[in-house]
């Protein structure tokens, strides 16, 4: 499991987005499923990774080379069905949850299997 934000491993800070405009500010993109931030992202030449609410965007945003699929820790059935889409296909894009409470989180995201976990503390919030 990849571990982004613990302080004892290197990491980069990654950037919230809301606006499609902020994607030629920022690097380091998250920011929740939408095709024309994914268009833009890719056509800017940015890493992405794309917060996902169902299996849809979860097959989209591999196929659009996200980075990241980030579930969001409160949605564990969507987890752990993307999970086992990960595997099943061989997804390139990681599946990652992001969390706050070291202790309680790792446990709940080794025990979804999910390939990373992504600390909020380190999440820019642009607005």
């Amino acid at each position: 499991m990849q571990i982004i934000g613990h302080k004892l491993i290197e990491y980069e800070n990654f950037n919230l987005i809301q606006t499609v405009e902020n994607i030629l500010n920022f690097d380091n993109l998250i920011f929740e499923y939408n095709e024309n931030f994914i268009k833009n992202a890719r056509n800017s030449g940015k890493t992405f990774s794309v917060i996902v609410r169902n299996l849809n965007e979860a097959i989209l945003a591999n196929a659009l080379n996200a980075k990241f699929i980030i579930i969001e820790k409160n949605n564990i059935s969507i987890a752990k069905e993307v999970v086992k889409l990960a595997e099943f296909y061989l997804f390139d894009s990681k599946i990652a949850v992001i969390i706050e409470n070291y202790e309680k989180d790792l446990l709940n995201a080794i025990n979804l299997r999910v390939d990373a976990v992504i600390y909020k503390n380190i999440i820019n919030y642009i607005i």
